[in-house]
């Protein structure tokens, strides 16, 4: 009995395995691909309206747009590293990092959850609706606290 269950252990686990290798193989090729011929940077231009949603500066939507696609962690690098250079305020490095933290590797993650049964056509728009949202209010916290700040 014990032998049986954990041959049933290593098959679901060993599927399991099968499954995100299916998925993440073929993303990690996309995104190699996506780096070598620029295309996060030539997509950042079409989702500018993303940052100016938010009272962002247009240099934040490529770390914006990074973040959500490739992930949170390369997003977080290049959010740094357009910090460092002073190509993005605080306010918009604090309002990608709120983003981020809800709606980050849109097709990697969705796809994860789906290999697990999750239904897409609801996480994807509330993961977006979602982030979006609390954005958008952290941002007026934002302006609201800097102008009482301002005002003193």
């Amino acid at each position: 009995m014990p032998a049986e269950i954990i041959l049933q252990t290593l098959v679901r686990g060993g599927t399991t395995v099968f499954y995100l290798a299916l998925i993440l193989i073929p993303v990690m090729l996309l995104i190699e691909y996506a780096g070598h011929f620029r295309l996060l940077e030539k997509v950042s231009v079409f989702f500018g309206w993303l940052p100016r949603a938010f009272d962002m500066s247009p240099q934040a939507a490529f770390p914006l747009i990074v973040g959500m696609v490739i992930g949170v962690f390369y997003g977080a690098a290049v959010i740094i590293e357009y910090a460092n250079r002073g190509i993005i305020s605080r306010r918009d490095m604090k309002l990608c990092g709120v983003y981020l933290a809800i709606n980050h590797s849109i097709f990697e993650d969705n796809l994860l959850f789906v290999s697990m049964g999750a239904n897409i056509f609801i996480i994807f728009p509330l993961r977006f609706l979602m982030a979006f949202i609390i954005t958008r209010v952290f941002a007026a916290w934002l302006d609201h606290s800097e102008a009482r700040r301002a005002a003193a």
